[in-house]
């Protein structure tokens, strides 16, 4: 995926990942009885990345998007009005709220890997970023569990995840830090000198990126501990599905789009 750098292949990926996530999401909080409610969320999903991303071409992009999520609401209305001896106010709130966070959230790597000031330094710089961003978010999560699996002493939520520790956290904030400074040498070394990447930008940034990366780790323990789930799905034997791997990403995806909206000089 990375080597055939195309917006299109991203976006249709980012789809497939985000329709099984939904669909994890929907089932984790027991509403995939209602066929109504779960297919047309799952669907509707499926349209989340295209609407935010393939829609830039289009004049009125904005408009396009506002109808489709009226639309969507007006929708899950109708369903909650057909269907109110079966169906709760909640359960139509938790799958509108999956179909449409779940995707976009993901959809934000693809903002991240276009935003203008470095999509115009083409195939490297951009690419960097979506390997800055994941390894931001996966090495967070491995740095954490190593090293509170060897150092933790002080729990950090044990009522959310017991297994988590302050030390642990600490250790993954150091281990991205780490992490990012290689891969900034690496890339330094390929890429020609008016396009270096900047440590001091990407290093701070990425460890902070580390954190909502916990934030959303957490906050799929207490959906999986509040609906008595251990994994949302089983697509990797041994590793849960989509959500349990992608749970991190959906919160440091948006914080990264959000901050290098407003830091542009990633290269020094």
């Amino acid at each position: 995926m990375l080597i055939v750098d195309n917006k299109i292949l991203y976006t249709a990926v980012l789809t497939l990942f985000g329709t099984i996530g939904v669909w994890e999401m929907i089932r984790a909080v027991k509403c995939d009885k209602h066929k109504a409610l779960c297919w047309f969320c799952v669907a509707f999903s499926a349209t989340v990345p295209t609407l935010l991303n393939l829609s830039s071409e289009f004049r009125f992009k904005r408009d396009i998007i506002i109808f489709a999520y009226l639309v969507f609401v007006i929708i899950l209305l109708l369903i909650l009005l057909f269907n109110h001896k079966t169906i709760r106010l909640e359960n139509v709130a938790m799958c509108g709220a999956a179909a449409l966070v779940i995707p976009a959230s993901l959809s934000c790597i693809i903002y991240v890997r276009y935003l203008p000031w470095y999509a115009e330094g083409g195939f490297l710089p951009g690419v960097f970023m979506i390997v800055y961003l994941l390894f931001c978010a996966w090495f967070g999560d491995s740095g954490a569990y190593f090293v509170g699996t060897f150092m933790g002493k002080h729990k950090l939520c044990p009522e959310i995840s017991p297994k988590k520790t302050v030390e642990g956290l600490i250790g993954g904030i150091i281990t991205v830090g780490i992490v990012v400074a290689i891969q900034c040498l690496v890339y330094n070394l390929l890429l020609p000198s008016e396009m270096k990447m900047s440590y001091l930008v990407l290093i701070p940034v990425g460890m902070l990126a580390s954190v909502a990366g916990v934030l959303g780790d957490l906050t799929a323990s207490v959906i999986k501990r509040q609906y008595d789930v251990k994994d949302f799905g089983n697509l990797m034997p041994g590793h849960g599905g989509v959500l349990d791997r992608f749970d991190s990403v959906l919160f440091v995806s948006p914080f990264m789009f959000v901050v290098f909206s407003f830091i542009s000089p990633i290269m020094q």
